[in-house]
């Protein structure tokens, strides 16, 4: 779990004396980005809740960690319902021929986010009532990271993205009211502006925020009746005893928490390494996977009117497919047999094909692909085993290495 540094909500114990307390919180989250919670044709109630502790400083300030978990789903606006979503995350305005893809009004993503906070509060209430009002109003700044993971929702499955971390700037003001001296609750809200990738993995627009909304149940666990107690039972107890006392006591808290730390970071540095190892190993496989998928990408037959060289408009498209993978995979080249029917001499046939594959070869060139990659070229002439002379007019393009 990474670090989140964010305002929120505390001011539950007694406003004279600093005391520690804790307690649970929990309630509802949005998310918005490409894909949010709320939209012109849905809404969507998340769900989040932890775990916090902290100190009452004194009646204005108070510093607060707190552990959280939530999760929500996100539809589309309606300004980017028509765009086209292809397989490999990229988008369009139209669905692309040999392509699998969704249109956006079609999707939805899921996301999980998790947070480790810590948090300076405010109580602004506090500057203008009395020690013994129970009410709060308290407002922080936040700063921090939060972790996400996000599933695209599909009509036929769910594609699960790689896990993100954020830095994560905003705020939050709750409204808290003290029940007895060691319970109070508080109604919270609060926004996060996430940095970095968008938590969903698109890109149409600049948001990239989570808030969340709930309902906060604290508990002190200060002991003053104790502390009066000791003080009652020592009351000329010599300053030198009680100065090496506590002098002890801060370096025994001094030596537990160095070691407390330095285990910390070995077992993070320790999961990080381990984590950085199988995201490596994961990709890698991912890669290799689609080269393989690439590379076997079959090439639709391009085929000729009779007597010519020319290619048609209507092949353009699948020669632009073929020409996308040669630009992504340098070390892949292309390999052309050209075909003709048996109408005509043997020699002019043969001269034909030869036409017709470097037809092929020249549109290539033109678009950026250098010749030698070009790999072996053939021209075969009359195909007498074609079922047809419209079947015999072709030129087949495969991929080598």
């Amino acid at each position: 779990m990474t670090l989140l540094l964010i305002a929120g909500t505390a001011q539950y114990g007694m406003a004279d004396t600093p005391s520690w307390y804790v307690g649970v919180q929990g309630g509802t989250s949005f998310g918005q980005s490409t894909f949010r919670s709320i939209t012109e044709h849905e809404m969507h109630w998340g769900a989040q809740g932890g775990v916090f502790g902290g100190r009452q400083l004194n009646r204005l300030l108070s510093v607060e960690a707190a552990l959280q978990y939530g999760m929500q789903k996100q539809s589309i606006l309606d300004c980017c319902m028509y765009y086209w979503l292809s397989e490999d995350g990229a988008y369009y305005f139209s669905p692309v021929i040999n392509e699998t893809g969704w249109f956006y009004y079609d999707l939805q993503t899921q996301t999980q986010w998790g947070k480790l906070a810590v948090q300076m509060n405010a109580d602004l209430l506090s500057l203008f009532s009395s020690p013994e009002c129970r009410w709060s109003l308290n407002v922080g700044p936040q700063i921090g990271l939060v972790t996400t993971k996000t599933k695209l929702i599909t009509p036929d499955r769910k594609i699960a993205y790689d896990r993100q971390n954020h830095l994560g700037l905003g705020g939050q003001v709750s409204v808290g009211y003290r029940l007895t001296e060691k319970i109070g609750t508080s109604l919270y809200g609060g926004i996060t502006c996430l940095t970095g990738e968008h938590f969903d993995n698109q890109h149409f627009h600049k948001s990239n925020l989570i808030w969340d909304t709930g309902l906060k149940v604290s508990f002190s666990i200060a002991d003053r009746k104790r502390d009066r107690a000791e003080k009652r039972e020592n009351p000329a107890a010599p300053a030198e005893d009680t100065a090496a006392r506590l002098a002890a006591e801060r370096a025994e808290q001094e030596r537990v928490a160095a070691e407390s730390a330095a285990r910390e970071a070995r077992e993070q540095a320790e999961r990080e390494a381990r984590e950085a190892a199988a995201r490596a190993e994961r990709e890698q496989a991912e890669r290799e996977a689609e080269r393989t998928a690439a590379f076997n990408t079959p090439i639709p037959n391009v085929y000729f009117a009779n007597n010519s060289s020319k290619v048609g408009e209507a092949y353009l498209s699948q020669l632009e497919v073929a020409l996308a993978i040669l630009n992504r995979y340098p070390d892949f080249n292309l390999e052309i047999h050209a075909y003709c029917s048996d109408i005509g001499s043997v020699a002019y046939n043969e001269m034909l094909s030869r036409r017709r594959m470097e037809a092929i070869q020249n549109w290539f060139i033109e678009h950026g692909i250098p010749s030698d990659r070009m790999g072996k070229a053939y021209y075969h002439g009359i195909d007498k085993n074609a079922p047809s002379a419209e079947e015999a007019r072709r030129a087949e393009l495969w991929f080598v290495k």
